[in-house]
C-alpha cells in the first residue's frame, strides 16, 4: 500500500505541473499562462516527491544489472551509406568557401546549406536522434571516414585517454558553443566553411598523433559527447553485433569513467543555460552593454558554465561528507556525471525545440541551391518555413514536461548509483544532489520562460 500510495502521488504531481511557456528559437518569447511562481514550485514538487517515491519503491540498484551490451550503432561493418552522408556535408560546408574565391556573387536573400546543417542537423538532430536509436554519430562521423578514406591514424596511441581523458573535447565543445553563441558571425556560410575546415586540420592531426579512434575519443567535441547522449537510447548490440533491447537509461551506468566527463557534462548543461539567461530582458538590464560586446559574452558564457559546474561540485562534497571513507568529492562527481546526462539533453531539446522545428526546413530549399547562387537543383529552392504551430500550449506542455522529465531521470539515476555505491546510505547521501536538481529545474524554467 505504501508503494501503491507512493506511485499515484508522482503521478499526481506530474499531471499538476502547470503550462508555462519557454519559447526559443522563432518568434520570440511567450506570455506566461499561469503566475510564474506555480510552475517553479510545482516543478519543485514533483523532484520530492519523486525522490520520495524512489525511495520507497525502488529499494535494490536496477540499472547495473544485466548483461553490458554497447550502444547501438546503425550501420553494418563495411557500410557506406552513412559515412558518406556525413563525407558530403562536410563537403558542402568547407565549399562554402569556393564562391567568394571564386568571385561568384550570393543571394543573401537565400538560405546557404552551412547554417542549417551545422547549426540544426549537426548540433541538434543528429545527436537528439542518438537518443532514441543509438550511436549513429560514429558511423556518420566525417572525420572518422575521411581518416579511414586516406589510410591515416591506424596506430593507437593506448592509454592516452586514460591519462587526458576527454578535457581536450570539453575545450573544443567550449569553442564551438562560443562560436555559436558569441561570435557576431556564427551564420556566416564563409564563417562555417573556414571553423570546418581549420577543425578538419586539427582533428586530421590528432588522429595521425593519437590513432583513429583515440584522437576522436580525446579531442573531438563531439565524440564523447553524441557517446553520452546516446547511451540514453534502450537499443545496443551484442557482441555477435546483434542488435538488442537493453532498456532506457541502462548504457549511461556502464560508462567508463574518463577524466573530465563530469565537465563536459557541465558545460553542456551551461552554454545552454547561457544562451537561454542571454535571451532574457532581465540580463540585458543586468548587463547593459557589458553584456553586448564580445568580451563580455564571452566572460559570461565561461561563468555560466563555471556556476553549474561550482553547484555540481558543492553537491558532490556534501554527498562525499555524508557517506565520510574513502569518498571524496572528485570521486562522487565522477561517479555521478552519467546522471546530468539527461539533464542536458532536457535543456537542450526545450530550448532547442522550435529551432528544429521552424528552421529546419530551410534545409529543403538550401539542398536545391547550398551555395545560394541562384540555382534550384531539385524544384525546391523557392519553398518557405511553413509555421503550422499557431497556438502556444502545445509548445508550453511539450517543453515544460521535456524539463521536467529529464530532472527526474536524473533523480532515478543518481538514486540508483547511490544505491549501489553506499547501500544502506543511499537516500541520506541524495539530499545535496537532489538539492541541486530542484535548483537545476528552477535554473532551466526561469531562464526559458524568461
Amino acid at each position: 500500500m505504501r508503494r501503491l500510495a507512493a506511485l499515484l502521488l508522482l503521478v499526481a504531481a506530474l499531471l499538476s505541473v502547470p503550462s508555462v511557456a519557454l519559447g526559443h528559437g522563432i518568434g520570440g518569447r511567450l506570455d506566461l499562462p499561469v503566475p510564474l511562481s506555480y510552475f517553479v514550485v510545482g516543478a519543485g514538487v514533483v523532484l520530492v516527491i519523486s525522490f520520495v517515491a524512489l525511495a520507497i519503491l525502488w529499494p535494490e540498484p536496477r540499472l547495473h544489472v544485466g548483461p553490458l551490451h554497447q550502444p547501438a550503432r546503425l550501420t553494418v561493418r563495411r557500410g557506406w551509406v552513412l559515412p558518406s552522408l556525413g563525407l558530403i556535408g562536410l563537403f558542402l560546408v568547407i565549399g562554402q568557401l569556393v564562391p567568394p574565391l571564386l568571385g561568384l556573387e550570393t543571394d543573401p536573400t537565400r538560405p546557404s546549406i552551412a547554417p542549417v546543417l551545422v547549426w540544426v542537423v549537426f548540433w541538434l538532430v543528429i545527436p537528439f536522434a542518438g537518443a532514441l536509436i543509438g550511436d549513429w554519430y560514429t558511423d556518420i562521423n566525417p572525420w572518422r571516414s575521411l581518416a579511414s578514406g586516406v589510410r591515416t591514424g591506424r596506430a593507437e596511441r593506448v592509454g592516452l585517454l586514460d591519462r587526458l581523458g576527454v578535457w581536450p573535447a570539453v575545450v573544443a565543445l567550449l569553442a564551438f558553443t562560443w562560436l555559436e553563441l558569441v561570435y557576431p558571425g556564427s551564420g556566416s556560410p564563409v564563417v562555417l566553411g573556414t571553423a570546418s575546415l581549420a577543425y578538419s586540420l586539427f582533428l586530421m592531426g590528432a588522429m595521425v598523433y593519437a590513432g583513429r579512434e583515440t584522437g576522436l575519443a580525446v579531442f573531438d567535441a563531439f565524440t564523447p559527447y553524441n557517446r553520452l547522449i546516446s547511451a540514453i537510447s534502450p537499443l545496443g548490440r551484442r557482441g555477435d553485433g546483434r542488435l538488442v533491447w537493453r532498456g532506457w537509461l541502462r548504457a549511461l551506468t556502464v560508462l567508463p569513467a574518463w577524466p573530465g566527463l563530469a565537465a563536459l557534462v557541465v558545460t553542456a548543461i551551461g552554454t545552454v543555460t547561457y544562451d537561454g539567461a542571454s535571451a532574457t530582458q532581465s540580463f540585458g538590464r543586468s548587463m547593459g552593454d557589458f553584456g553586448q560586446t564580445m568580451l563580455g559574452e564571452t566572460l559570461l558564457l565561461i561563468g555560466c558554465v563555471l556556476a553549474v559546474g561550482v553547484a555540481y561540485w558543492i553537491a558532490s562534497w556534501a554527498a562525499a561528507r555524508m557517506i565520510g571513507g574513502e569518498w571524496t568529492a572528485p570521486k562522487v562527481a565522477a561517479r555521478f556525471a552519467h546522471t546530468l546526462v539527461p539533464i542536458a539533453l532536457a535543456y537542450a531539446v526545450a530550448h532547442y525545440l522550435t529551432l528544429i522545428v521552424f528552421e529546419g526546413q530551410q534545409l529543403i530549399s538550401a539542398i536545391s541551391d547550398p551555395f545560394a547562387l541562384g540555382w534550384d537543383l531539385f524544384g525546391t529552392a523557392e519553398r518557405k518555413v511553413d509555421f503550422f504551430i499557431t497556438a502556444a500550449e502545445p509548445v508550453w506542455y511539450a517543453q515544460v514536461a521535456v524539463i521536467v522529465t529529464g530532472h527526474v531521470l536524473g533523480v532515478v539515476l543518481a538514486h540508483d548509483r547511490a544505491l549501489h555505491d553506499f547501500g544502506t546510505e543511499a537516500v541520506r547521501s541524495q539530499y545535496a544532489m537532489l538539492l541541486l536538481m530542484v535548483a537545476l529545474t528552477t535554473l532551466g524554467l526561469l531562464i526559458l520562460a524568461g
